[in-house]
């Protein structure tokens, strides 16, 4: 983590001033706008089933909203980022000089983003709790270790889990495990994905490029930490000193871990034998331990992890101007995702489209597990305006083929979709929302639910900026 800290830290100056120079010229298929654009933050205030699950887990109404799982962690961490961007957009003004004022800015939006990162609510508190957004769905509560304020800690653990508890995820759900491992990495693509999307459709001019670097970094660099076996000492230091059951990770290095578990579904989490220190199972998967074939398909998801680098708003230009007509401008975008899945992963495009009436989207997913490949499409609207604009509909239509009973080996496949709706009510500061949808059987990206069912959430928008 600290070479990775390290890495970053001088990333990030070097693209705010790049990025900088690209700010300096004006280009005409891209929109420039000098205000912060409709800035806002969410507050989810209830979401099911993950807030049930959450309550089930850990014994209060008040107490679940310590486990805030998937969703409601990403709209946390949004807003922080937010809301500190925007923070620093306005205090940091230099009338006199356009240069300073953005190399001001973009500096200052630098260090904040390093500050934080460690901090709760940053990037990597909100990795930790999609871990434990998917251990709560099953009543296995857990303790996030970015809240003991470990700053510059080389490795932050997820801990207070029980080995029996850590043995029912892998024996008795074991895609669901599977997913354990990899939901660190889904977070930060997740991340980076709703904010763009939010710069894209709200005009926010808010320097989010540094961010979406110091992100995609991360966890570039996590792969191929895990995929060069290279992280193995840090573990063995772990293990050297963690004679408690209760103060373990829960699983060491995330992604050796998660393809040790795509390469052996039926090995029993009991076979992984005795920790060092003679007390309870060694959790931590070595680079040893990993089958030849899974080495290599480790390293593959280090090479498709550059994807998330491909998209214009990594260096600046948040949306291209397509075309301007007498009721206004046309405006369109893309990026490239690659996610880690419980089957294998999904290398997806994100299109975006604004017209001076609608805010569309659409994602093409391509699924790969070991040796095929499924495909999918999501299709989306956002913030449709309803009597003169005091409601705003919005929803997501999916579907998808993915490997059959999520094996890594199949060639089957298995249809599944998804559906879901979004009002809210418009006005001048607040605005109250509510989703419904439903799943059938398959993965979604920031979905902690595997299986099919019905999902909603209700919450309040606070407009900071219009």
């Amino acid at each position: 983590m600290k070479r990775i800290l390290t890495l970053t830290t001088a990333l990030l100056i070097v693209v705010s001033q790049t990025v900088l120079a690209q700010r300096a010229i004006e280009n005409s298929f891209s929109n420039h706008a000098d205000d912060l654009g409709q800035v806002f933050i969410d507050i989810p205030l209830l979401t099911l089933p993950a807030q049930s699950q959450a309550y089930k887990t850990t014994g209060g109404f008040f107490q679940s909203y310590m486990n805030p799982g998937m969703e409601n962690s990403l709209a946390y961490s949004s807003d922080l980022y937010t809301a500190g961007h925007f923070a620093l957009k306005k205090a940091l003004r230099f009338e006199n000089s356009t240069f300073l004022e953005i190399f001001m800015q973009r500096l200052g939006i630098a260090a904040f983003d390093v500050a934080v990162m460690q901090l709760p609510l940053g990037v990597s508190w909100l990795h930790e709790e999609y871990h434990r957004g998917v251990m709560s769905q099953y009543g296995v509560n857990s303790f996030n270790e970015v809240l003991l304020f470990k700053l510059g800690s080389s490795t932050i653990a997820v801990s207070h889990e029980t080995d029996e508890e850590m043995a029912m995820l892998c024996d008795q759900h074991h895609p669901d495990f599977i997913r354990l491992m990899g939901a660190g990495h889904e977070a930060v693509v997740d991340l980076n994905r709703n904010l763009q999307s939010n710069q894209f459709f709200y005009h926010q001019n808010l320097d989010n490029e540094t961010l979406y670097w110091m992100h995609s970094f991360q966890n570039l660099l996590y792969i191929m930490t895990c995929a060069s076996g290279s992280g193995d000492d840090d573990m063995r230091e772990r293990n050297a000193v963690e004679t408690s059951i209760e103060n373990r990770d829960f699983t060491g290095m995330d992604m050796n871990a998660w393809i040790h578990a795509l390469c052996y579904p039926d090995t029993p989490y009991s076979a992984r034998g005795i920790h060092p220190s003679g007390v309870g199972i060694n959790r931590y998967i070595m680079y040893d331990d990993i089958p030849e074939e899974g080495r290599q398909y480790l390293k593959g998801q280090a090479l498709l992890d550059c994807l998330n680098f491909l998209s214009p708003m990594m260096i600046g230009f948040s949306r291209f101007r397509l075309a301007s007509t007498g009721k206004g401008d046309w405006y369109g975008n893309f990026a490239f995702r690659h996610y880690l899945t419980s089957f294998g992963n999904d290398v997806s495009l994100d299109l975006y489209l604004q017209s001076p009436r609608y805010n569309l989207y659409s994602t093409l997913h391509t699924y790969h597990n070991h040796d095929h490949h499924f495909g999918g499409i999501e299709a989306g609207l956002i913030d449709y305006p309803l009597m003169d604009g005091k409601m705003l509909l919005g929803g997501t239509v999916m579907g998808w083929v993915q490997p059959e009973g999520m094996s890594f080996k199949t060639s089957d496949g298995s249809f599944g979709g998804l559906l879901k709706t979004r009002l809210s009510y418009h006005n001048r500061c607040l605005d109250p929302y509510a989703e419904i949808g439903w799943k059938s059987k398959g993965w979604v990206a920031g979905n902690v639910n595997l299986g099919s069912g019905l999902f909603c959430k209700a919450g309040l928008r606070w407009l900071i900026s219009r």
